[in-house]
């Protein structure tokens, strides 16, 4: 007789026999559609035995972790599909992502859009067959036997860097793969699916290895659901920033320069007025700002901790009398001669700080720089403005004492609310990121500081979760996360914290008692890299921008050459009050004109024809749906006075 065990499911707390499932134990709480389970913290199949007391939280289909596991089934369902379909195919690895899942696949030929409706096909005749979906235990080296004799090639070299002796084997019909899980049920869970796209990628994300065949799909709980995320998928594709990007004149690129956006007279306006907003917020928050060396010697990336934890993501050089860039400096950490463009500030801003010696009544000492910085982003990763290899953030250090770090951080918090408020996202989401597997210092201090900007997320009333191992590799950081209106989060503005880099360049201060002490170091950016955050705010706003950040904000149109004069007039009156106005005056209809407005996302279309050129009129239509009104020229100018621009 197996011995009995407690099990907690929601505050309630009974005995079962030891051994028993999950579903078991759970004994229909949470509803029908419960397909997982979390026992004790741990994300586990709803056929796992239970052999010692335990908590047990039923998932739900339609929650976020439920969404994680049929993603996750989806995928295993997709791959069945392709073997069946296509035999000889080998699969590789299929996680989840963001929003859906991929798989890869080694295919006799590369797929393409055209076979993924037959694949759906399939996929919708396994679901409907309910198979059982069963976890499998074993030996590692019987399971590479069993994927060679396979041919799964792929699975026996993952199989062959596994460390653990036994492994975990998910069977559904006939097909198997190896996976952690957990994973639905039986597929009749998987309801709502969509392959989206297909593409090339390299095995293991390595251009020197083998190029696969990789297939985007979706999956949710639900059809609305699905509909629904469709739908924004649609809306998506009209609002992507390079499409708008092209429409609106405002930015290029060429591959004369890879991943380096050139910025059109209107992209500038857009990009130098974001500057000039935090600039004033600069001066309201105690910020000077520097201009610091766009190249160094790779001596300062090797003291920095970058040339080890940084360097595949930086651009290297050789000097001018051609000291080789991969020649090994005669220091014996093997560090390299020549120099590097600048990925970061923080390392340059150090010899600010140091550039005279600093007391406590100097600090906290806040300095910003929008200096431009280089990223070797491999050329799979780049997508318009979003990912680039050059760059400028809207950066800043402040270097204080111990015991002002908290005040810093509430400063930059508020900053972040002011900015986001005033460009118009409601919502904001934070995480703190923890210490990554390479990193500087020891675990107890990153502990500490980790606890230290939890923190200040609470004492600001600002809700977060933890980011496992995403932190810098010299500090724990903040992450905000800014949702936009397509329900996509985008990580944005951040605040890291660092006590590793003041001590590698010896920073100091001179203390209240006359002795010297270390400063802290805060990293911080509001708006991120200028261009990511461009390409984020057109696709939140479709390009319909707030009116101080439209690079061209009124455009005069004339009816008949017999008004091209008052058209002009006008046009003039309004750049000289300080508006960016422009007059089409072409001999063309007027809704080729206002249409062509609108691509260009101009918010104040002023329109004049003969009865408003003889009373000294305008008539007015906006971008934004409101109907068009007569106006007196006085009147207009009143109203473009009243539209708000942030202090």
């Amino acid at each position: 007789m197996s011995p009995a065990i407690s099990v907690t499911v929601n505050g309630a707390t009974h005995t079962v026999a030891a051994g028993v499932s999950v579903r078991q134990a759970l004994d229909g709480a949470g509803g029908r559609d419960v397909i997982a389970a979390r026992v004790n913290g741990k994300l586990v199949d709803m056929s796992r035995p239970l052999e010692h007391d335990a908590t047990v939280e039923p998932i739900a289909a339609d929650s976020p972790a439920g969404i994680e596991v049929i993603r996750h089934s989806t995928a295993h369902l997709m791959a069945q599909a392709v073997q069946s379909l296509f035999p000889g195919t080998q699969v590789t690895i299929g996680p989840t992502i963001e929003d859906g899942f991929f798989y890869d696949f080694a295919p006799a030929r590369p797929f393409t859009v055209e076979d993924l409706p037959r694949i759906e096909q399939k996929m919708r005749e396994l679901a409907k067959a309910d198979l059982k979906v069963e976890r499998i235990e074993v030996a590692r080296d019987e399971a590479i036997e069993t994927f060679e004799r396979m041919g799964e090639h792929y699975k026996v070299e993952i199989l062959e860097n596994i460390p653990e002796e036994r492994v975990s084997i998910y069977k559904q019909g006939d097909w198997m793969d190896l996976c952690r899980g957990p994973h639905v049920p039986s597929t009749r869970y998987i309801r709502a699916f969509k392959l989206t796209s297909v593409a090339g990628a390299y095995w293991r994300g390595d251009e020197h290895n083998a190029m696969l065949s990789r297939i985007y799909g979706t999956s949710f709980a639900t059809k609305e659901a699905l509909e629904e995320h469709l739908q924004l998928i649609e809306l998506a594709r009209t609002r992507d920033h390079r499409k708008l990007g092209r429409e609106m004149g405002l930015f290029l690129f060429d591959p004369i320069s890879p991943g380096s956006p050139f910025f059109l007279p209107k992209g500038a306006i857009i990009y130098g007025a974001l500057v000039d907003y935090m600039r004033r917020l600069y001066r309201r928050y105690g910020f000077d700002e520097v201009i610091t060396p766009q190249v160094f010697k790779n001596e300062l990336w090797h003291t920095s901790g970058h040339w080890e934890n940084f360097r595949e993501n930086m651009f290297l050089t050789n000097d001018r009398e051609g000291e080789a860039g991969d020649e090994v400096d005669a220091g014996s950490d093997g560090w390299r001669k020549g120099y590097a463009f600048k990925p970061m500030n923080c390392p340059g801003h150090t010899f600010v700080y140091r550039a005279e010696k600093r007391s406590y009544r100097d600090l906290p000492l806040r300095i910003a720089d929008f200096g431009r910085l280089h990223r070797a982003e491999r050329s799979g990763a780049l997508h318009g403005l979003t990912r680039v290899r050059t760059m400028a953030q809207d950066d800043a250090h402040v270097f204080c004492a111990p015991e002002q770090v908290a005040e810093e951080i509430d400063l930059n918090l508020r900053m972040v609310r002011d900015v986001y408020t005033a460009l118009g996202f409601e919502r904001l989401e934070s995480r703190v990121a923890t210490m990554p597997e390479k990193h500087l210092g020891t675990a107890e201090t990153w502990r500490a500081n980790e606890a230290v900007l939890g923190a200040a997320l609470d004492r600001n009333g600002l809700p977060w979760e933890e980011n496992p191992g995403e932190g810098a590799f010299y500090g724990p950081k903040i992450e905000i996360y800014v949702p936009d209106a397509l329900k996509r989060k985008w990580q944005l503005a951040t605040i890291q914290l660092d006590y590793n880099m003041p001590e590698r360049f010896d920073l100091t201060y001179t203390t209240s008692a006359g002795s010297e002490a270390r400063p802290v170091m805060i990293h911080r950016a509001i708006l991120g890299s200028l261009e990511r955050f461009i390409g984020v705010l057109i696709e939140h706003t479709g390009g319909v921008l707030p009116m101080w950040l439209a690079p061209e904000q009124v455009r005069v149109l004339s009816l008949s050459e017999k008004v091209e004069d008052y058209a002009a007039e006008v046009a003039a009156l309004i750049k000289a009050e300080g508006w960016r106005a422009s007059a089409d005056l072409r001999n063309e209809k007027l809704g080729f004109k206002v249409r062509e407005a609108e691509l260009a996302k101009v918010p104040f279309m002023v329109v004049v024809g003969e009865r408003e050129a003889a009373a000294r009129e305008v008539s007015l239509r906006l971008l934004r749906g409101a109907k068009g009104q007569t106006l007196g020229l006085a009147a207009l100018l009143a109203l473009l006075k009243a539209e708000p621009v942030p202090a």
